[in-house]
C-alpha cells in the first residue's frame, strides 16, 4: 500500500512546473507559431513579379489601405508604372477600382483607369496572397494568382527596395 501511495505522489508531483524547473525538464518550442496579424492592410512587395502584369519589373510595390491603394512598380531603364484608387474588401474579397493609371500599355492593360479588379485576399504573418475569385459554387481550390511580402519583412532579408542602395 505504501508503494502505490508513494507512485501516486511522485506521479502528481512530476506533472508539475515545479518538477520540471528542478531537473532542468524543458518542453521543446512550437514546430509552428501562429501569425500575429492577419491585416491585409499595410505595405507590401510584390515576391512573383514575373507571373503577374508586372514581368521584367525590378521591385513592385502596394500600399494598401482601407479606402484606397497605391502600386508602384519600378522598371530598370524605363519609367515608373504607378497605379492609384479606391479599395473596399467585404467577405474575404477585395476590390481595387483604379483611379489614375501612368501607363496603362506598360502592364498589359491589366489595370484600367474606373475597372474594378476583384480578388480573393487573405493575409497571415508577413504573406499576402491575391486569387482570383472562386467563379461559382463548388470552386475545390483558389489558385493564387500574386503573393506579396510585408515590406518591412522584405526588406529586413535584404530584398530590393526602391530608394534604398
Amino acid at each position: 500500500m505504501r508503494k502505490i501511495a508513494l507512485l501516486i505522489a511522485v506521479a502528481a508531483v512530476a506533472g508539475c512546473g515545479g518538477f520540471k524547473k528542478t531537473f532542468g525538464i524543458k518542453d521543446a518550442p512550437p514546430a509552428h507559431s501562429l501569425p500575429k496579424t492577419t491585416s491585409i492592410y499595410g505595405d507590401w512587395i510584390l515576391a512573383n513579379i514575373d507571373s503577374t502584369a508586372f514581368a521584367g519589373a525590378r521591385t513592385v510595390e502596394l500600399a494598401l489601405h482601407q479606402s484606397d491603394f497605391s502600386i508602384t512598380a519600378m522598371y530598370p531603364g524605363r519609367p515608373t508604372v504607378t497605379v492609384t484608387g479606391g479599395a473596399a474588401a467585404g467577405e474575404g474579397l477585395l476590390t481595387l477600382t483604379p483611379t489614375t493609371v501612368s501607363d496603362p500599355t506598360a502592364i498589359g492593360g491589366a489595370f484600367v483607369a474606373g475597372r474594378p479588379i476583384v480578388v480573393v485576399a487573405s493575409a497571415a504573418g508577413s504573406s499576402l496572397v491575391f486569387a482570383a475569385p472562386p467563379s461559382g459554387q463548388g470552386t475545390a481550390a483558389i489558385v493564387p494568382s500574386s503573393v506579396w511580402h510585408k515590406k518591412s519583412m522584405a526588406e529586413a532579408a535584404g530584398a530590393p527596395v526602391p530608394g534604398k542602395p
